[in-house]
């Protein structure tokens, strides 16, 4: 009789126990809830990017040789020694028929290869020269980017060693054959930097090859633009935003999901999506959704439509887009 009463009170217990954890743990998930960011339709200039790494090479790098001209010539001096620096059209030789050789480009020689007395024939290497201060970065771009290359093109440039800085440039030539490397080819594309002051060769580079520029067009945070079958569309703010500072975002916060809003959608970059129609500039549209529990900060929910749809498809860019205006952040279209 005593141990089944001992038997009976063990199982009380445990079935106490058991029902307080459900209880609790219950009590803490009714604690979640979901706030969302609301942010406005803005109007400014977005453009679309493919980037790509590189390094620095000098944009001058030649042998200096002997044409046709100066065939079977003796040098009766030499005007230049290596490491020397020369401007074009400085003399780097004289013949002993007082015929000079000039220099074509600027730069430094790097090597010398005759010596007074020489003779020298056609096609003859005299010298090399090597201009350290005119500079090109030569970027590996995925072969899917590269039928959007064109000559010409603008390029912004971030040199590794100043990462605070900007460079500027613009796309010479797109090479004709590329590199396979684990089934992916790329392509090298040289790009001539406008101004290469304080820029060594050799030291690594990442550019952004401007595709297309928008300005004057309205836009928002991608993170606000959803996609189903019916193609895209935005969340509109029911009006109930309240400011929170905890957040860091620009815009209040909400806790109901509004109205849905179809838009046409144009270029976009990593952070912004053009709004071609739907939405005038500074409506207030609903950005993802934040949840927020008692026992484990926040998490965003809900993952944006369009980027998963996007990412389903295999689709999106090699680098990010640039915009001129800034306003919230959001995610990669």
């Amino acid at each position: 009789m005593k141990k089944s009463l001992i038997f009976i009170l063990i199982a009380v217990v445990i079935l106490g126990g058991g029902g307080a954890f459900w209880y609790f743990s219950r009590d803490k998930s009714s604690a979640t809830s979901a706030m969302i960011p609301t942010t406005t339709v803005q109007k400014g200039t977005i453009s679309t990017d493919v980037s790509g790494s590189g390094t620095l090479t000098p944009a001058v790098d030649d042998d200096v040789t002997i044409d046709s001209d100066d065939a079977s010539k003796t040098i009766d001096s030499i005007s230049v020694s290596e490491d020397d620096t020369v401007e074009k059209g400085d003399t780097l030789l004289t013949f002993t028929d007082g015929t000079t050789l000039t220099a074509p480009h600027s730069g430094t020689i790097t090597s010398l290869n005759v010596y007074e007395g020489s003779r020298v024939n056609a096609g003859t290497k005299v010298a090399h020269i090597t201009n350290y201060s005119d500079l090109n970065t030569v970027l590996s771009i995925d072969e899917l980017d590269i039928p959007k290359i064109k000559k010409g093109q603008t390029v912004k440039i971030t040199v590794n060693a100043y990462e605070n800085k900007t460079y500027s440039g613009k796309v010479t030539s797109i090479a004709k054959e590329g590199t396979d490397t684990n089934g992916t080819a790329t392509f090298d594309v040289t790009v001539h930097l406008s101004s290469s002051k304080g820029l060594k060769a050799g030291m690594t580079t990442t550019g952004n090859i401007v595709l297309e520029k928008k300005t004057n067009v309205l836009y928002l945070s991608s993170g606000a633009v959803h996609q189903n079958q019916n193609g895209y569309f935005v969340y509109l703010s029911n009006g109930s935003s309240s400011d929170n500072q905890e957040t860091g975002r620009a815009g209040g916060m909400e806790t109901t999901r509004g109205k849905q809003q179809a838009v046409t959608i144009g270029i976009h970059n990593d952070q912004y999506i053009e709004i071609k129609s739907g939405l005038q500039e500074g409506q207030a549209v609903q950005l993802n959704a934040i949840t927020k529990s008692s026992g484990s900060g926040s998490s965003e929910n809900g993952q944006n439509q369009f980027q998963m749809m996007r990412s389903m498809n295999g689709g999106g860019m090699n680098g990010g887009g640039t915009m001129r205006t800034q306003s919230g952040g959001g995610n990669r279209p």
